[in-house]
């Protein structure tokens, strides 16, 4: 998907994917202290947003300016810091301070990149840090719930796996739920969840 699809999306339907975070990001988050947390494709800032409001410094991702945006009205709103970079995620380059938690929240990219990303945030990981993974799997295309239309781009545990040969999992999840996140995300839906930790650098 192109920038100018996306900002059409966020400029036709502001609050595509609701307001509330996702529930599962939000009850790992709640379980953890709060540290250096990394959003990529954050869109609108739901997660963000709850995230700073608990004490996490945050580092939003996206390709699409409008969703920086309307973003960072309500970080003002609600008197909340938030960093919100709009950048290709191929050239995405992090040199600071490594992350306590990566969180890749229906972050779903073409299969020629996806490994190649996936190494990259995987080293942006500090020891001991966790990396959290909602996303649609392979059969989605049976759901009209939200979701790519491109097999590829849909998640096998597997494959998600392998592209993290240095995250030791500790909880894993396949197959069906219900969703209520906005009208994006609306229904029946095929999901993989993950949580794994980086026991070392």
């Amino acid at each position: 998907m192109n920038v100018d699809f996306w900002n059409e999306k966020f400029t036709q339907t502001p609050g595509l994917y609701g307001e509330e975070p996702n529930r599962f990001l939000k009850i790992q988050l709640q379980s953890l202290s709060p540290g250096y947390l990394l959003l990529p494709g954050e869109g609108e800032g739901r997660n963000a947003l709850f995230a700073a409001s608990k004490g996490w410094k945050v580092l939003a991702l996206d390709q699409s300016p409008i969703a920086k945006k309307h973003t960072l009205e309500k970080a003002r709103k609600n008197g909340l810091d938030i960093e919100y970079q709009v950048c290709d995620i191929e050239k995405f380059i992090h040199e600071g301070t490594k992350f306590d938690v990566i969180a890749l929240i229906y972050f779903h990219l073409p299969s020629s990149i996806r490994a190649q990303i996936h190494a990259r945030f995987e080293a942006m990981i500090k020891e001991n840090g966790l990396l959290i993974i909602e996303g649609f799997g392979k059969n989605q295309l049976k759901f009209s719930s939200g979701g790519p239309k491109n097999a590829e781009m849909l998640y096998a545990i597997k494959e998600i796996k392998s592209d993290f040969p240095g995250i030791t999992w500790e909880y894993e999840f396949e197959g069906n739920d219900i969703l209520n996140e906005g009208i994006g995300h609306s229904g029946e839906a095929d999901l993989v969840r993950l949580v794994g930790r980086k026991l070392s650098d």
